[in-house]
């Protein structure tokens, strides 16, 4: 039957290389029934052998209506049609449809000629630390090349090849072999490389033409999994972008879109998940085989020409990487398409749908050629394929020394190494006719001129209004339109982040009336006005700084879909503007609602609007400020370190906290390009013109008291007043006090807020437009300083495979004989319309020495079951009975098993050897010495071939740094294996890994299971050979219900037996026993089992006697054991010393958040500094010393703001890591605040260095120390503060709306916006008491200015006129006598006094604020209580929020 299949294979190989200008109307795939399909009569899917004869009728026949709204709409509700879907008959009829309305094809081919690509070597870069830094400043001429010293590394070696259009290419390697690079490089995605030469010509336009052009059309998918919302709402954007102009005849871009998704999610099987939502490694979704076949949908919807994908099948069983294969094979076969994949562990049945294979090894091409022909070649080079072996396993086993097998009699002339494949295959024929095939297809291509038609089409398919110049399909407008739908999907269901935003602004607007309540129309009155509006401003600037986490948030899937042409950036970010308007709309209108009318503010209707005008422009332009610094910005420490200076300067040059007169001429011209200061000055105009405040009533005018009622001889307080009135007019106030002139509202002053608003989204939007979002697609080792690893000779690199092979061997039994039994497991989440039943009536048991495999189809809840036995749910409702040896489990079950979670979750900071010696220290026995452990982990690092990268840092994937995706899966489970678990739970072990490293791992657990150890494990696509190492099977299908549990014998004959008397098909004895049984239960995207398997396992004999072993479990079983059960194998102290060590670690090799902060910091200083230089005595500068200790604060805020995500990030690790009890949240949360105090210290100093002389405070020993030490706590207080608001917020987002309430409640009860006895009763009776802030406040100013005199200049002074025949002092006696404060000038004056308001600094800050000297150190040791009183609460919310919601 082989023979046959071959020969089919051949004729229509042969047949559609000669008929290249001819549409395929057939597709060779495996024969039916008993050829290859695990005898099943309805295997396959795609019933091509059976329909053949057929096709003419169907492509005639094939009713449109099923391809569009009839079954497109079931599919919104996740309804899935009982029809059979056919997915060769629907794609004929689409084409055949496409053909008929006279649509131009896109046929492309791709050529590459003596392709060479180059890296940085390993050695370019190290790890980065605070002091690399530092230094790396200091030698800033290596930024530009000069003295840099750094190897090359060459990473595809001349390659010669093509894929024509109609055809798939399948690219095998190993692991850094360069397979992703082609792939990359193919796709036109060069950014990362350092150099790359040789040509790539796509149908005869080379790659700058084509990048330009078309760049849409030749797509790379990568391995990682990113995406928006819901499983629908993905696919609709994507469609809405890529909607072609030319559709058939009556058919709507809507009856298109539902077309395409009905296809889809039939294809992918994903029709039931449509209305889900996608999650993430955090976010529960979609399950991780159902995300890849979304990113896979995805792809398919841009309907490029050239497809390029990377590892696609990671992640989906068996049956459903077969039928993803065999639609990409019906897809290239009827649209002519250009296939390119990387495949790990590839099955025969997929190997089969391939025509040619590339096969490369460290960059050489070791073989191009016919799929078919591969093995044959290298088995006549002397190379033996064992039985049950794949031919992809082969193949790619061939590139390792000790997987290969050479036949008796070649040992002397089979090729060693890659360099001698190399050479060998050109010498072969294959290479000769290929390259000789290559020829003729290039004169084909330049006599056919492919690439006009294939120009022609893509103009065709451009939409109304789109350049047809343009790689984009739909027009700008159309794009924004998309977008705009998606930003809305995105923001509407974002029901906690909306009610966490708009229930901020309510509260704070409410507390802000409250504290600013019916402010009177008086001098006393205008003040606070100030206040209030400044304070409005304030908090609806800070609000908008969320923006710039959503925006670095979104910014992979940005680059994602940049690369595949769905949209311009500009278009994304003008549909963010477009949303943000409601948005905005909605926040200033409830802010206004609650502050306006209450705060006592112009009741006219006229200043409401005006005032709610400009606080939407307002927003939206701060909206734009943040995004601007996430747009040029690569992380979120760096973006609001930058913007965090600029914020400082634009709220010190508005014009409130320092009048235009008093400011220095150096900086004074921010004033003018100051888009707060725009938006400050607009809203107190509108609210202060035309107004007029009364200076009656005591402390409005003087002199005040009695025998100073005749007005022509006082004057009143405010500024702007003229002697002799009891009244100021509102303008004048403006005028005198603040430079503002009223007439100029509406212009220039909000015509330039208005203008800032549009600079910014231009600017932005130039920025997405042109930056290269792609280009550090490629991953960056960095290894710690001359331990990157060298080149090894050959002989190096066999001397380490036999090492590899001795750990293996020599491994010895350490298992306790641990047996783990769960029955009758039921698990349910709560979900709207009803508990959601995941796991149903799961029974089994796993005994020492049983290697279990956990199979299923992807969302069977293969993850789900062993994240319920290994106690990870804190989500749901879980029954039923679990036991270890016979006991019900304990505090320590957590701590003695280990789990390998489907996502790899690391502390990206250290390096691959620091993180396997912290579990092995923190997870084996205290007594075992370190010398013990450590050798250990060296034995799993040569295990698991991690040698290399030993001393790499695990990195960042999102970054572009650190281990590629499978090294951090092989460390996942090194992770674990150091531990010496008695129990062992693997999610996906293998799913990412090449068939080598797979195999090691496998036959490494088959060893531990037979030392004794129980192991359950999850495995998607296993061979026939990793298959074998499994003795028991566990079969799950969809509904979370068992389809078999018992042992799998020698070739999986009890199993098979099992399925085959029950009613399943018979299996060929050269089957793959793992694809069988996941076609038999119906796995696969569209997989429909012929009967209920869940029902017959319910009712067989094996499952009566698994229930009644059970059983006899249950009844000799302890429930309440009385061993002794420890949590933790090490003690507190060895933890805390751990921990600490580690997050030290983790500080120190973070210069963009220590050394940011540095840099940002000193901005900040020598900005307050020289804004404030050198101030004098006079009243002005004696309310500037207050407003510059006030400053201090917004450092304040910037080290809340930044130490958020730090901590967030750490909990991430620390969630995973107390999840397996390596360590208690006491320590992690004492060690995360201990490991900030010696960077506080420095930055304390630092800070003190650029602010406290320049702006000329008192220079005293005491004075000087005071300051440092009430800073430092003060700074201690606001990280720790910050540390709260993280652990108790679950995202960043969420952080980033509470700030605000704290930080604007903190300021606004400190008493400088407001004073206290201006302050309503019932918020000065108490919160202004409890406001850290105030303490702080008062501490520093009555220590700097308590000795300070008062002397009044020209502007200070109040002048008013004495009645005749009296001096200024005879007049103003009684006044003073009454308790005034301050003097007059010249008292023997007798035409105009001159009043000082104050004559010492303690005068002004006791009469202002009722501040005391005498509590200078009271205040400190409260500030002291503050941050203690913090790092309480924190480690409590540790306590409440260490474990995550899943």
């Amino acid at each position: 039957m082989d023979k046959e299949k071959a020969q089919i294979s051949q004729q229509y190989r042969q047949q559609r290389s000669n008929n290249d200008d001819k549409t395929s109307v057939e597709t060779v795939l495996e024969p039916i029934g008993s050829k290859g399909s695990y005898g099943e009569p309805n295997a396959n899917i795609v019933d091509v052998d059976a329909a053949i004869g057929e096709y003419h009728e169907l492509k005639r026949g094939l009713s449109r209506i099923s391809r569009k709204s009839t079954n497109a709409s079931k599919v919104e509700e996740g309804v899935v049609t009982q029809e059979e879907f056919s997915l060769d008959d629907f794609l004929h009829g689409m084409n055949n449809d496409a053909q008929e309305a006279g649509h131009v094809p896109k046929h492309l081919g791709l050529v590459f000629r003596d392709l060479t690509v180059e890296g940085l070597g390993a050695d370019a870069h190290t790890i980065r630390t605070n002091l690399s830094d530092l230094m790396a400043a200091l030698q800033f001429w290596k930024v530009f090349g000069i003295g840099k010293k750094t190897s090359k590394k060459t990473i595809l070696r001349g390659l010669d090849g093509f894929c024509k259009d109609g055809e798939m290419l399948l690219v095998l390697g190993r692991p850094g072999a360069g397979c992703t690079s082609l792939l990359k490089v193919l796709a036109n995605m060069r950014g990362s490389f350092t150099k790359v030469d040789g040509q790539v010509s796509y149908g005869g336009i080379d790659h700058e033409t084509f990048g330009k052009y078309y760049r849409g059309q030749a797509i790379y998918n990568e391995e990682e999994d990113q995406h928006y919302p819901t499983t629908r709402q993905t696919l609709q954007f994507a469609l809405r972008c890529k909607t072609p102009g030319t559709r058939l005849p009556d058919e709507t871009s809507k009856d298109f879109v539902e077309k395409i998704i009905y296809l889809l999610g039939n294809m992918l099987g994903l029709t039931r998940q449509m209305p889900t939502i996608v999650g993430n490694a955090f976010v529960r979704g979609l399950s991780g085989g159902e995300r890849k076949r979304l990113s896979i949908a995805e792809v398919m919807t841009t309907q490029s020409s050239i497809n390029c994908w990377d590892c696609s099948t990671r992640g989906l069983d068996a049956a459903s990487a077969l039928d993803y294969v065999r639609s990409l094979r019906i897809m290239t076969d009827v649209f002519k398409k250009t296939t390119i994949s990387t495949l790990y562990q590839a099955s025969n049945s997929i190997y089969s749908l391939y025509d040619k294979v590339l096969l490369l090894d460290d960059g050489y091409c070791i073989y191009f050629g016919p799929a078919d022909e591969a093995k044959a070649y290298f088995e006549n080079l002397g190379f033996y394929c064992p039985p049950r072996k794949s031919i992809p396993d082969f193949l790619t086993g061939l590139c390792n020394p000790v997987e290969r097998e050479i036949k008796p009699g070649f040992e002397n002339t089979a090729p060693q190494h890659a360099s001698e494949f190399q050479a060998r295959y050109y010498e072969s024929t294959i290479h000769k006719r290929l390259m000789a095939e290559l020829e003729n297809y290039e004169q084909l291509i330049e006599r056919n001129n492919p690439s006009e038609t294939f120009k022609n089409a893509v103009v065709a398919e451009h939409q109304k209004g789109a350049l047809k110049k343009s790689p984009y399909t739909a027009s700008f407008w159309q794009q924004v339109m998309a977008l705009t739908v998606r930003q809305y999907h995105l923001l509407i269901k974002d029901h906690h982040g909306n009610f966490s935003r708009y229930g901020t602004i309510f509260v704070q607007g409410l507390i802000s009336a409250s504290c600013f309540y019916k402010m009177p129309m008086t001098a006393a009155g205008a003040f606070s006005r100030g206040g209030a509006l400044f304070f409005a401003l304030l908090f609806n600037s800070l609000i908008s700084q969320t923006e710039m986490v959503n925006y670095l948030t979104g910014k992979p899937i940005l680059a994602k879909q940049k690369h595949f042409a769905m949209f311009q950036p500009s278009a994304f970010y003008i549909a963010q503007v477009i949303m943000d308007v409601p948005y905005a709309i909605v926040q200033v209108v409830i802010f206004a609602l609650c502050s306006y009318f209450l705060m006592g503010l112009n009741l006219d209707a006229g200043h409401w609007f005006g005032y709610c005008l400009i606080l939407f422009f307002l927003n939206m332009m701060m909206n734009g400020f943040f995004r601007l610094f996430g747009a040029i910005c690569k992380n979120f420490y760096l973006g609001t370190e930058i913007s965090g200076i600029f914020l400082v300067a634009m709220m010190t040059y508005t014009g409130y906290v320092i009048p235009y007169k008093t400011m220095h001429p150096w900086l004074y011209w921010i004033y003018w390009i100051n888009p707060m200061g725009y938006a400050y000055k607009a809203l107190i105009i509108n609210e202060m013109r035309g107004q007029v405040y009364s200076c009656e009533g005591e402390g409005n005018s003087i002199p005040f008291g009695p025998g100073y009622e005749a007005w022509a001889n006082k004057v009143c307080t405010m500024k702007g007043a003229v002697p002799g009135e009891n009244v100021v007019r509102g303008d004048d106030y403006l005028r005198e006090a603040l430079s503002y002139e009223p007439s100029q509202q509406w212009a220039p002053y909000f015509v330039a807020v208005v203008a800032f608003f549009l600079f910014f989204t231009v600017v932005i939007a130039g920025i997405m437009e042109f930056s290269d979002a792609m280009k550090g697609g490629s991953i960056t080792k960095l290894y710690h300083p001359g331990k990157a690893p060298k080149s090894r000779t050959d002989e190096e690199e066999d001397e380490r495979r036999k090492k590899q092979q001795e750990v293996t061997n020599n491994m010895e039994g350490l298992a306790t004989g641990t047996t783990f039994s769960w029955h009758h497991i039921h698990y349910e989440v709560p979900f709207k319309g009803g508990p959601l039943h995941l796991l149903n009536d799961i029974s089994g048991i796993v005994k020492p020495g049983h290697l279990t495999a956990l199979m299923g189809s992807s969302g069977a809840g293969k993850t789900t079951l062993l994240d319920v036995l290994a106690k990870r749910k804190t989500i749901g409702k879980v029954d039923g009975r679990v036991y270890l040896n016979n006991e019900a489990l304990m505090s320590d079950f957590e701590r003695i098993t280990g789990y390998c979670e489907q996502m790899d979750i690391h502390q990206p900071a250290v390096t691959v050897r620091e993180a396997m010696r912290f579990s092995a220290y923190l997870r084996q026995n205290e007594n075992v010495p370190k010398a013990e452990k450590d050798e250990y982990v060296e034995q799993i690092l040569t295990l698991l071939e991690m040698e290399d990268i030993a001393d790499a840092q695990i990195g960042v994937l999102e970054e572009g740094t650190g281990i590629s995706v499978e090294e951090r899966k092989r460390l996942t489970i090194g992770m674990e294996l150091v531990a010496k678990p008695k129990l062992l739970f693997l999610d996906e072990p293998t799913s990412g890994l090449d068939a080598q490293s797979s195999f090691n791992i496998v036959r490494f657990i088959r060893k531990l299971a037979d030392c004794g150890w129980p192991v359950l494990c999850t495995i998607h696509q296993p061979s026939s050979i990793l298959f074998e190492h499994f003795d028991h099977l566990l079969l799950l299908v969809r509904g979370g219900k068992t389809a078999y549990y018992g042992e799998i014998g020698k070739d999986a004959r009890i199993m098979i037996d099992y399925f085959e008397s029950n009613g399943g098909p018979t299996c060929s004895p050269d089957a793959n026993p793992a694809e069988y049984i996941l076609e038999v239960v119906g796995a696969g995207t569209a997989g429909k089992a012929t009967r209920d398997w869940a029902e017959i396992w319910t009712n067989s004999p094996q499952a009566q006697s698994l229930e009644e072993e059970l059983e006899d479990i249950h009844q000799v079983a302890e429930e309440h054991p009385k061993r002794e059960s420890l949590a933790y194998a090490t003690s507190f102290w060895t933890q805390f010393w751990l921990v600490y060590k580690r997050i030290n670690i983790a500080y120190w090799r973070s210069p963009e958040y220590n050394i940011g902060r540095f840099i940002t910091l000193e901005g900040i200083a020598l900005i307050t500094g020289f804004t404030y230089w050198k101030m004098s005595y006079t009243t002005s500068d004696m309310q500037n010393r207050l407003f510059f200790l006030l400053s201090t604060f917004i450092m304040a805020v910037l080290l809340i703001i930044l130490s958020q995500p730090k901590f967030m990030t750490e909990r991430l690790y620390f969630r995973r890591e107390y999840a397996s009890r390596y360590y208690g949240w006491v320590p992690f949360s004492i060690a995360s605040i201990l490991v900030e105090i010696p960077y506080i210290l420095v930055i304390c100093a630092l800070y003190m260095c650029g602010f406290y002389w320049t702006a000329g405070l008192v220079n005293t020993s005491e004075a000087c120390g005071y300051f440092y030490l009430m800073f430092v706590f003060f700074v201690c207080w606001a990280v720790s503060l910050g540390f709260v608001i993280a652990a108790f917020s679950e995202h960043a987002t969420m952080a980033s709306v509470i700030n605000p309430l704290f930080i604007s409640m903190l300021i606004l009860f400190a008493g400088m916006m407001q004073s206290p006895s201006a302050m309503p009763h019932f918020w000065s009776s108490w919160m202004y008491w409890l406001d850290p802030f105030h303490y702080y406040l008062e501490g520093l100013a009555t220590n700097e200015m308590r000795d300070l005199p008062v002397e009044c200049k020209e502007l200070d002074v109040a002048t008013f006129y004495p009645p005749e025949g009296q001096t200024c002092g005879e007049y103003s006696a009684n006044f003073f006598a009454n308790g005034a404060t301050g003097y007059i000038v010249n008292e023997n004056a007798t035409d105009i006094c001159e009043y000082c308001s104050y004559k010492s600094g303690q005068e002004f800050y006791s009469s202002l604020y009722q501040w005391d000297a005498g509590n200078k150190w009271r205040n400190l040791g409260i500030m002291i209580c503050y941050f203690i009183f913090n790092v309480f609460v924190f480690v409590i919310l540790c306590f409440f929020k260490r474990k995550a919601r899943r």
